[in-house]
Order: structure tokens, then C-alpha cells, then sequence
């Protein structure tokens, strides 16, 4: 039953709440499973193209906040850790990675489905193609919105540029299609370099935390501040992402640390089956079991390339805001920061306070009371271009 899984963990020391270290270098903390969690979390949820893709499709009858909420609903994170503490459970005393039976942890779901499930014909099949729809969708969502943002940012206004007019529609459709293809192909090649970011749940943190943390301090410079203009967002955003790239992907990396795992349960007759052959540890699997036990020193590694993996969001979004507060400051003192029209509506003619935080727009909205137009826009021409002249 669920006591008995649940004390089978603890014991195991997998089960820790209350690791309050503030060692940022410690994998898996309090502290880093809420602060690079929310952060993490956020660049995903927030401003990520994807999701906000995804709500914009959403009906007007339905609130996107609650769809979003959906989306992050408890039983779905309980049901994904209960699935890790169970499967836990099962090889407690029979390890299959150090068994040899697999080559990489990742696989502990599918051997576990296999060995549970490979009476009833049919449900491991079941179970790999609910996992590869899963991801379909997940990934099919992501090239899409990156082909329409290289689309409408970049391709339309290059060939506005070139060929002295407009994309109509329908010469829109092939090089979207070929963009969504050439991202395909990036997302395989990475696929074989995530190998070296350790397991497929840290892989996509790290990437996620790497380039949505940068993203993340983009976009709330851009909503908590008035004075930040193209000029000081791109150096802002371009430097954050080569240091969370940096500390994300440099190498070398301290090994991670794993929890100890026993084999002395690996009697099972089944593995004597014709289904299993179990064999008695090779030499390989001895050294296997070794190196997971032999305690390890990561102080000759560069301190950044220790830092949970966790952090790289908080870190890449800090970098990008202070960057782009900086700049804008000193662009603005030294009357630099050029003309920005990123908070203007599309006829370039008012200012949309909405674009900006509610503490940000109500100041906005209060200052220039009597030139509000449409409840939220400020009318750009009736106060002299009040983006470029006017001190917030």
C-alpha cells in the first residue's frame, strides 16, 4: 500500500523536505526546488511563445488564467512523483541499472511498465505510444510557434526590405513550413548533445532555465520599467543567454551524486526466466556499482559549472535585468536611447499602459489622466511623444 511505498522511500533517503542548505552548488534544496522552480516555472508559463500561443487560442467564454492553472494542477505533479516513489519501491533491492538490464535511469519507467504489464499483450505498446502522443504534441506546438515568429519577425520584414512590398498570405505558407523543418531537424541534433546534461528531466530544465530565464528578465523589463528601449533590451537579453549558456552547457561538470541502490535482492527466479537471463555481475557492472559508491570531491571544479541546475534561471534572468536597467539609465543620461515605439499601439499613435504592470500603468494612467484614450491608451501626439521626451 501507499504507507508501505512511503516508508520504503524514506528509508531510502528519497523522500527529504526540509534540506533548508543554502549552498546554491547543493543539487536539490528548499531553496533551490521554490525559488529556481518558480523562476524556472514562470519562463514557462509566462512568456514562453508556446504557451502564450496556446491561451491566445483559448476561447473568450473560458479564462485563460484557468486553463493556465489547469495546466499546472496538483494531481498531476502528485501523480508523477507517486509514479517515481512506486517504481522506487519495486527495485528497492534489485537496482535493473546496475543490474545491467538497462543503460540509463531514463529508462526505469519503461522497463518498470514491461515487467509489471508483459502478461497482458498490448499495454506496453499502449503505454510508449501514449508517451510518444504526449510528446508529439508538445513538440509539434513548439516548432509552430517558432516558425511563425521567424515568420511575421523576420522573414515578412526582410522581403518588405527586398521586394518593396508586402508577404501576402499565400506566399506565406512554404516558408513557414520550411522554417518548421529546419527547427525539426536543430531539436534532433540537440537531441544527441542533451546526452551529456544528465537525465532527460534535467536536460529539459537546463535548457528551459537557460534560455527562459534571460526570456523571463526580458519581458518583466520591459513591464516594471519605461525607460528600457531596443537598445538597452538586446544587449540585455543577448548577454544573459550567453551566461546562462555558459554555465548551463561549459564543461568539465562535477558528476552527479547519486543515492545509494542495492542489488541484493537480484535472486528473483524470473530473471531466470525465458522471458529475462540474469547472469552474475560483469566487470563493467561491478565497476558500475563502484563509481555510484565511491565518494566524490567537486571542489577542483570551476565553482559556476557546480551550481545546481536549478539556478540557471534565476541567475540568467538577474543578468538580463541588471544589464538592461543599466543600460537604459545610462542610454537615457547620455540621450541615446533612441526612439522606442515597443509600447505603442500598432498605428504608432498611443501608448498602451496595458503592456505594462499594473503599479507601472496605474502611474502611468494617474499622470496623464486627461490624456487616456479607450480606457488604457495614452495619446501619444497630445502629449509631444511623451515615450521619448517625458521622465518617469
Amino acid at each position: 500500500g501507499f504507507g508501505e511505498i512511503w516508508r520504503v522511500a524514506d528509508e531510502g533517503k528519497r523522500i527529504e523536505f526540509l534540506n533548508f542548505d543554502p549552498d546554491p552548488t547543493v543539487r536539490h534544496t528548499w531553496w533551490s526546488l521554490i525559488i529556481g522552480g518558480a523562476f524556472t516555472y514562470l519562463s514557462l508559463y509566462a512568456v514562453n511563445q508556446t504557451q502564450v500561443q496556446r491561451l491566445l487560442t483559448i476561447s473568450e467564454s473560458i479564462s485563460g488564467s484557468s486553463m493556465a492553472k489547469l495546466a499546472n494542477s496538483f494531481p498531476t505533479e502528485f501523480s508523477t512523483s507517486f509514479s517515481g516513489l512506486a517504481i522506487y519501491y519495486y527495485y528497492a533491492k534489485c537496482d535493473p541499472y546496475l543490474q545491467g538490464r538497462i543503460s540509463s535511469r531514463d529508462q526505469l519507467m519503461p522497463i518498470f511498465v514491461v515487467d509489471t504489464m508483459h502478461e497482458y499483450s498490448g499495454l506496453p505498446g499502449l503505454f510508449v505510444s501514449g508517451i510518444f502522443s504526449a510528446s508529439l504534441s508538445t513538440v509539434s506546438a513548439a516548432l509552430n510557434s517558432l516558425a511563425a515568429v521567424t515568420l511575421e519577425d523576420y522573414i515578412k520584414p526582410l522581403y518588405r526590405i527586398v521586394k518593396k512590398r508586402p508577404m501576402v498570405e499565400s506566399q506565406s505558407t512554404l516558408p513557414s513550413k520550411f522554417m518548421a523543418c529546419i527547427y525539426g531537424l536543430i531539436c534532433v541534433g540537440m537531441a544527441f548533445g542533451a546526452q551529456s546534461l544528465g537525465g532527460v528531466l534535467q536536460a529539459s530544465l537546463t535548457v528551459f532555465g537557460v534560455v527562459g530565464g534571460p526570456l523571463f528578465g526580458l519581458f518583466t523589463l520591459g513591464m516594471f520599467n519605461t525607460a528600457a528601449t531596443q537598445r538597452s533590451a538586446i544587449p540585455a537579453v543577448l548577454t544573459g543567454l550567453a551566461f546562462s549558456m555558459w554555465i548551463g552547457f561549459g564543461q568539465p561538470k562535477p558528476p552527479v551524486k547519486m543515492l545509494d541502490f542495492s542489488v541484493e535482492g537480484c535472486t528473483d527466479p524470473r530473471y531466470n526466466s525465458s522471458f529475462y537471463s540474469f547472469a552474475p555481475f560483469s566487470e563493467a557492472q561491478t565497476a558500475r556499482l563502484e563509481s555510484l559508491s565511491t565518494p566524490q570531491d567537486d571542489s577542483d571544479y570551476f565553482w559556476l559549472y557546480r551550481l545546481s541546475y536549478l539556478w540557471y534561471s534565476v541567475l540568467g534572468f538577474l543578468v538580463t535585468l541588471f544589464i538592461g536597467l543599466i543600460l537604459a539609465y545610462v542610454l537615457k543620461w547620455l540621450k541615446l536611447e533612441g526612439k522606442s515605439t515597443i509600447y505603442e499601439d500598432g498605428n504608432k499613435e498611443c501608448i498602451n499602459t496595458d503592456l505594462f504592470s499594473p503599479p507601472i500603468a496605474w502611474q502611468l494612467k494617474k499622470r496623464y489622466a486627461k490624456y487616456i484614450q479607450n480606457g488604457g491608451m495614452v495619446d501619444v501626439s497630445s502629449t509631444k511623444m511623451i515615450s521619448e521626451n517625458t521622465k518617469f
